[in-house]
């Protein structure tokens, strides 16, 4: 989560200077999205060992979405090479944050 808002104030950084991103912004948002793919791997591995969240429809959704969200917001801020690309970036960036949050509060281990 912390990432994520780094990266995203970073983004934003962009958008108080008037500028698209550079190769800085790039690189860490697609470590972002490396990071978010191992969460996503150990997460899987725990659901095929035996955990299981309360409400696993949810977790699932809020995974998928955590995944393929970054990638989608590149398209979309690549479509569009102003500042507002960059905020395109740096808004996925937080929701990053507040899916990744989601994701903690929904996995609760059945005991």
């Amino acid at each position: 989560m912390l990432a994520s808002l780094a990266v995203g104030a970073w983004c934003f950084v962009a958008v108080g200077r008037d500028r698209f991103l550079d190769r800085s912004h790039w690189v860490l948002l697609w470590t972002l999205e490396a990071m978010v793919l191992i969460q996503t791997i150990i997460a899987v591995a725990r659901l095929i060992g035996g955990d299981r969240p309360v409400e696993l429809a949810t977790f699932v959704g809020y995974l998928l979405t955590a995944v393929l969200f970054l990638p989608a917001a590149a398209v979309l801020a690549r479509m569009e090479p102003t500042r507002w690309g960059s905020v395109i970036m740096g808004g996925a960036a937080l929701v990053v944050a507040v899916l990744s949050l989601r994701l903690l509060q929904t996995w609760t281990p059945l005991q």
